[in-house]
């Protein structure tokens, strides 16, 4: 396990190291976290990322989420949830409330519908 503050040494780390999770403190990267959940899955495919925050916008967690992300935990109730949100990642399962998965839904529709308009 690893930890990192500055985020060309992060994204060096997933690179080489090709960790199975990383968590990514919002704070580290704010408004531009789902194009950096981008460049993180272009360093390391295999990666599941879970964006860490504090009490997040759905509009924020979604755009995360449609970038690549795999789930959302509020920093607030990390340490009780950490366990479970490493298993349940690791199983290959999302890590989102039922809301961010409706939320997430009508974003995935309402990209799709945008589509079908060109």
């Amino acid at each position: 396990m690893a930890f990192y503050i500055d985020e060309i040494r992060a994204l060096n780390a997933a690179e080489q190291d090709k960790p199975g999770l990383i968590l990514l403190n919002y704070a580290l990267r704010g408004a531009d976290t789902a194009e950096y959940t981008g460049l993180l899955l272009n360093a390391s495919p295999a990666s599941n990322i879970v964006i860490i925050g504090d009490d997040l916008a759905t509009e924020q967690v979604v755009n995360c989420i449609m970038a690549g992300a795999k789930g959302y935990q509020n920093s607030g109730s990390l340490a009780v949830y950490i366990n479970r949100m490493i298993r349940a990642v690791a199983a290959g399962e999302a890590w989102l409330s039922r809301k961010l998965v409706a939320s997430l839904l009508d974003a995935i529709h309402k990209n799709y519908a945008g589509q079908d308009a060109l």
